[in-house]
């Protein structure tokens, strides 16, 4: 038997439903994936009147009896991670199938959830690496110069990337001085001999910089009807397309201005 009367009670699950709409937001789920999996969780619980509001940058869960109880959280940084996403799915499932769980359980279940990773840093870099001079062999990177400098310069743009978040909770700022970096790269190694043109290093090192899940994340939103979040997330993509096309751009005229050549 559910403890619905119970301020407090209901208070804990508004905070767990908070945590986990948290957690879905800031690891890239969709918004209307968000909102059906905070409903369902305080529905399993007896709390049939929660409404909730959620954007890429917020969550609030309120409800509309006379108590008035609401909670916010605003999500400042956000990234892809598929794998805690699939394992909040889980956990929800288990919540709403399993009344007996309580919820210092389900908070300790959830806070191991936001600490994982499904692979080590170092297995993240070396096939972000692959993956990008493999790219730049399908697009006509047919040396092994070009497959092993893409492959290194690659990994060390991530790496850079990665730093930067931490310190700066602005992705297109990451992206441009990644992508400067990048295209800086494929120019001076291109001066040096090792490349005979920067094209194939630039196209597939970029390759991991481009926000490719959140453009269709953003698509699949305006079809669902959450025209806020879609547009959000529509914009947030343009912007960092617009900052990978500054950082290669500002370093290729200025190579072209002091005499250089694709």
């Amino acid at each position: 038997m559910f403890q619905v009367e119970e301020p407090e009670y209901k208070k804990n699950i508004l905070r767990l439903a908070l945590f986990i709409g948290e957690l879905m937001l800031s690891n890239g789920a969709e918004t209307y994936r968000v909102e059906d999996t905070i409903k369902r969780i305080c529905k399993s619980r007896g709390f049939n009147h929660v409404n909730v509001f959620t954007t890429p940058t917020v969550v609030i869960i309120s409800d509309d009896r006379f108590d008035g109880y609401s909670f916010m959280k605003t999500i400042n940084r956000r990234a892809i991670n598929l794998g805690r996403i699939a394992l909040i799915n889980d956990f929800s499932r288990d919540f709403v199938k399993n009344p007996n769980m309580t919820v210092k359980e389900s908070m300790d279940r959830l806070k191991q959830i936001a600490s994982f990773k499904a692979y080590p840093t170092w297995i993240n870099y070396m096939f972000t690496g692959i993956g990008s001079a493999s790219f730049a062999y399908l697009v006509g990177g047919n040396s092994p110069f070009d497959f092993i400098l893409t492959f290194m310069v690659s990994m060390v743009a991530q790496f850079v990337y990665d730093q930067l978040i931490k310190i700066s909770y602005i992705p297109s700022f990451c992206c441009l001085v990644a992508s400067i970096l990048m295209a800086g790269s494929g120019v001076i190694l291109t001066e040096m001999g090792f490349l005979s043109t920067p094209k194939m290093l630039i196209v597939g090192s970029i390759m991991p910089l481009l926000p490719g899940v959140p453009f269709i994340k953003g698509v699949r939103d305006l079809i669902a009807g959450d025209l806020m979040s879609g547009v959000v997330r529509f914009f947030d993509a343009t912007i960092i397309f617009i900052s990978i096309a500054a950082g290669v751009g500002f370093v290729l005229e200025f190579w072209f201005r002091v005499g250089g050549r694709l």
